[in-house]
């Protein structure tokens, strides 16, 4: 490894010592506080909400959640909420994601939405992604140490986000500053088996191999006005390739919070994020950066009335030496501006008004000095009866892209207090994908057995999904129950398509609006707080997700998947565990290689954590995944099989 793990723990630990802490935290206060501000979430409307009020169902994921898991990587946390399937996709930094699914539709598409704190973010290969440099998308662009929590939005997104939020919005917000100093550092050591194939039959030439990573945290108030947030982890790992690799990621993430007035709040921040992947044997280098700046005001024009504007900049420059496809350069970049009214008015309506405007910068091997401009606005009003028993939810959001054209998304949600434990949610929307950059004007790609055109032609894809919900608590809600119905179809989707003729003595292919699809599904969730110290978790979906033009069934979506956790704390002896069970049914693949098996087989992995405080502030954990080192039988990925790892945590 370039950055030796050991060195690396080390010198942050003694770092993490030297720092200047004014107090102690007080672990319970500490505990409650951040209780009361995980269960906040503002992803499905853009306004605040308790989670048990909320008018659009929402999926969270609080930062004790996060540590009690074994996860490294958010699209590992993602596989506790059902409707994702991340099961083939191995939890590990810069592990491609080409094969995870949400509801159906692959995430690498861009049929889910990112977001970091919020905003639109431009995720690279080492985020998870395959495709093409610049243009890659998935889950894993913040590590998991430095997250405050996840908030998921699933079904129609687009009345509020625009394009790609077809089935759902992932907004991962990262840690913020508190009114007390404290700092953090920690580290962890792991080693893993590599196991299975590539899709071209290449299998692992050594298995056992390591990773590593280590964090630090550092936050507090700079002033009585004026508080602030580091955050810095660095990750590395051998890679899940058939030869070992060399990979790391530098991530450096900081965050000024000020109140200016009593009606003025401002903020300010900024992340750099460095990966690295090499093998010098068969000469593959790939590199990125990624710097993120943003900013924003928020001010309370009057009580109940406030105004939040808020702008960022992020650039993605990779440059890429691939023993397969060649040299690959690409920088891209995202540049938007914000202002949202929030007003409430006749005691019972909530009125959201905002403007946007996102500029896509691209200038790649594939894609030559290219602008994309999108304008838009969108008008939200959440009515409340009944004493906030019934809350109605409609929205519509008018985009102008420069090259897609015009479109109006509209979505109506609604939910009903039936009893104080008993709430039914239902809504239903239209939410489009534009075509990407690659796909409408791109240089043709050399897949190698064919080469690929773009369509300037191409339309954007559209869905109308409706979803209908019900949540119910036991006990005093010390059982608490979910299951939501789900139907949408998806019209003009993006495939290839045969142009009959060759390029340089190859078979081309080009991008149609070719395919329809259908799908449907049942998800549902039970959390039972057994007794004091045992809470278990259950979550479990079908899907049942077809082409409507063939009737075959969509790729990398098994039919059932389930997952179980069972978490015992025992805090006046501080220690505690979990274990965790997931299942997935077959999946159908895509079929690259000949030979290859068209279906990956179904798949069980058992895992277990269990962790010791030591002294006041120190934490050891030990964490076991695929106890049994489980086969992923059929699958054309190379993955992890068992998984050992020691962390080190201390709190200041």
């Amino acid at each position: 490894m370039k950055i030796q793990w050991l060195t690396v723990i080390l010198s942050m630990i003694f770092t993490g010592i030297a720092l200047p802490v004014n107090g102690q935290i007080d672990e319970d206060n500490n505990e409650k506080t951040l209780s009361k501000m995980e269960k906040v979430v503002v992803t499905a409307t853009k306004t605040q909400h308790r989670l048990e009020d909320v008018p659009v169902e929402t999926a969270l994921l609080t930062r004790q959640e996060i540590e009690q898991s074994n996860s490294k990587s958010v699209s590992a946390l993602l596989n506790q909420i059902p409707g994702f399937n991340f099961s083939q996709q191995s939890d590990m930094a810069s592990t491609m994601g080409y094969k995870n699914t949400v509801r159906g539709l692959n995430v690498e598409s861009r049929y889910l939405l990112v977001l970091v704190d919020g905003q639109r973010v431009f995720p690279g290969y080492h985020s998870g992604g395959m495709a093409a440099a610049g243009f890659s998308h998935n889950v894993n662009v913040v590590p998991v140490e430095l997250i405050e929590r996840i908030e998921v939005v699933k079904g129609s997104g687009s009345a509020l986000y625009g394009s790609d939020a077809v089935v759902g919005v992932l907004n991962i917000i990262t840690r913020r500053p508190s009114r007390e100093m404290q700092a953090a550092v920690g580290g962890g050591y792991s080693t893993y088996d590599a196991k299975g194939n590539d899709f071209m039959g290449s299998t692992p030439k050594t298995k056992s191999r390591n990773r590593h990573n280590a964090f630090a945290v550092v936050g507090g108030p700079i002033s009585d006005k004026v508080k602030g947030i580091l955050s810095f982890s660095n990750e590395g790992n051998e890679g899940i390739h058939p030869t070992d690799y060399d990979v790391y990621r530098n991530y450096v993430h900081g965050r000024m919070e000020i109140e200016a007035t009593d009606d003025l709040r401002l903020q300010a921040g900024a992340e750099y994020t460095v990966w690295e992947e090499q093998e010098d044997t068969i000469g593959d280098d790939k590199k990125e950066t990624t710097p993120r700046f943003y900013a924003s005001a928020d001010y309370r024009i009057a009580p109940l009335h406030n105004l939040k504007f808020q702008a960022y900049y992020q650039n993605l420059d990779a440059d890429f030496d691939d023993p397969l496809f060649g040299i690959q350069k690409a920088d891209v970049s995202y540049s938007d501006a914000e202002l949202q009214y929030t007003g409430s008015f006749f005691s019972n309506h909530l009125i959201s008004v905002g403007l946007e405007y996102l500029k896509e910068s691209l200038d790649t091997n594939r894609v030559t000095d290219k602008e994309i401009i999108t304008s838009s606005v969108y008008l939200q009003d959440e009515l409340t009866f009944m004493d906030d028993q019934l809350v109605l939810v409609p929205g519509v959001r008018f985009d102008d892209n420069d090259v897609y054209g015009q479109k109006w998304n509209p979505k109506f949600s609604a939910m009903y207090k039936i009893a104080p434990e008993s709430t039914l949610r239902a809504s239903v929307g239209r939410s489009f994908k534009a075509p990407s950059a690659i796909q409408s004007s791109g240089d043709p790609i050399n897949h190698v057995v064919q080469w690929v055109f773009s369509n300037p032609d191409l339309k954007p894809e559209t869905s109308v999904t409706w979803q209908v919900g019900l949540e119910q608590g036991f006990f005093d809600r010390r059982l608490a129950l979910s299951a939501t119905y789900y139907y949408m179809d998806v019209q003009d989707m993006i495939n290839y398509a045969s142009r009959g003729e060759t390029y340089l003595g190859i078979p081309t292919m080009t991008y149609e609006n070719l395919e329809e699809a259908r799908i449907q599904g049942v998800e549902a969730t039970a959390d039972f707080s057994i007794m004091e110290g045992f809470d278990l978790h259950l979550n479990y979906a079908y899907t049942d997700a077809k082409n409507k033009e063939t009737d075959e069934r969509l790729i990398d979506t098994p039919k059932h998947s389930f997952g179980a956790v069972l978490d015992y704390t025992n805090k006046p002896h501080r220690f505690g565990g979990a274990m965790s069970l997931t299942y997935t049914s077959d999946q159908r693949n895509l079929v690259f290689a000949p030979g290859a098996s068209e279906q990956t087989e179904a798949f069980t992995s058992i895992g277990f954590n269990a962790w010791k405080t030591l002294f006041k502030n120190t934490r050891l954990k030990l964490e076991v995944d695929n106890l049994l080192d489980e086969d992923l039988e059929g699958s054309d990925t190379i993955y992890v099989g068992r998984s050992i790892m020691a962390k080190l945590d201390f709190q200041f």
